[in-house]
């Protein structure tokens, strides 16, 4: 008789005591029951921690567990060592998915034992209290069953970044993260890419379907980056160092993959640069100065740049990182926020545009 269930379901909580019921209602909706969730409180200051022990009293299939504050990597590190499932899945708390995901996702999976599934989501934009639909990103019905297939193939997958850097759209084998330690990092950011790449790295079999389960609520651009540390720039570093290095290893980092990666890496660095404006940094006019010339001295950036290249389109990025232009950077900045402050007004955007010539 089988005792372990098929799929463990770790659900990072931080104050989110209004999407549980949701969350919950969410899984209970699935046509698949071979289940346990994992609820992994993270430290919430509200009242989180009490509604998982109450849905935890209600339902054997729920275990709870309660940790100081570490970011949604370490909360689903947390739910992995205790995991029973065949399989992990790894939902957003405050998302749904269809009530087929689990179910046919696992179903594929077990085809030919396959180590990752990936889907498709749908996206929401939040308004207020409404969701509005936006968009879905599909991926293509694919199968790969020997690691070169997996890696000579690893484009079909990398490139659409909604797909592949996230967790909440997969099932992976479990044993595949315990036996190779395949575990998220400590970063705030990036932690969730680092996990899929690391995780792709020890696959033999891959799977995906060109269904959209998952339905993911887009937060506001703006609000999600003023989280953003300052050490932002290491993360990134970070990321794309292990990354290249991974592809390198596999020999596929030339030709179209180094174009992408490079060009990836270049837009990562102008996109960091910029944030010096993140008002919980609160940098003076001297200080966010600062800030954008020791992103551009740095060795590891500067050494890069040597040998990168980069889409036509995104050229004049690489330049700027290349030449050091602070004063450009700033420049643009400046320009781009008067540009969103003007946005709503049709004549003073007309002013902006004949000055701007």
């Amino acid at each position: 008789m089988k005792n372990e269930p098929a799929i463990s379901i770790v659900v990072p909580v931080y104050n989110a005591e209004k999407f549980l019921d949701r969350c919950l209602k969410s899984i209970y909706a699935q046509t698949f029951t071979d289940y346990e969730i994992i609820f992994v409180n993270d430290g919430s200051k509200d009242n989180s921690l009490a509604l998982c022990r109450e849905y935890a009293e209600k339902d054997a299939r729920i275990t709870v567990i309660d940790k100081e504050n570490g970011g949604a990597g370490s909360a689903r590190n947390a739910g992995i060592e205790i995991a029973k499932g065949e399989y992990l899945a790894f939902p957003d708390v405050d998302d749904w998915f269809e009530p087929e995901m689990y179910q046919d996702l696992y179903l594929l999976a077990k085809q030919c034992d396959y180590d990752i599934v990936f889907s498709g989501a749908n996206y929401y934009s939040k308004s207020e209290n409404d969701l509005t639909y936006t968009h879905s990103v599909k991926c293509e019905a694919l199968n790969y069953n020997t690691k070169e297939d997996c890696r000579k193939n690893v484009m079909k997958f990398f490139p659409t970044s909604t797909i592949f850097d996230v967790p909440w759209n997969k099932l992976y084998k479990r044993s595949v993260a315990i036996e190779k330690g395949v575990r998220f990092s400590d970063h705030k950011r990036c932690q969730d890419a680092m996990f899929n790449i690391d995780f792709y790295n020890n696959c033999e079999r891959v799977v995906s379907t060109d269904k959209c389960y998952y339905n993911y609520i887009v937060n506001d651009v703006a609000g999600v980056q003023r989280k953003f540390p300052m050490n932002y720039i290491d993360i990134n570093i970070a990321y794309f160092t292990h990354l290249i290095a991974i592809l390198t290893d596999w020999g596929i980092y030339k030709d179209e993959i180094k174009l992408h990666y490079d060009t990836s890496f270049v837009i990562a660095v102008y996109e960091t640069m910029n944030m010096f404006d993140n008002p919980l940094w609160n940098l003076d006019k001297g200080q966010k100065r600062q800030y954008v010339v020791n992103i551009l001295n740095r060795v590891e950036i500067v050494e890069f740049l040597k040998t990168a290249i980069v889409r036509d389109d995104e050229r004049w990025r690489f330049e700027i990182i290349k030449d050091k232009n602070v004063n450009k950077v700033l420049k643009l900045h400046n320009r781009e926020n008067l540009k969103n402050k003007l946005r709503g007004n049709k004549f003073l955007m007309k002013l902006y545009h004949l000055f701007k010539k």
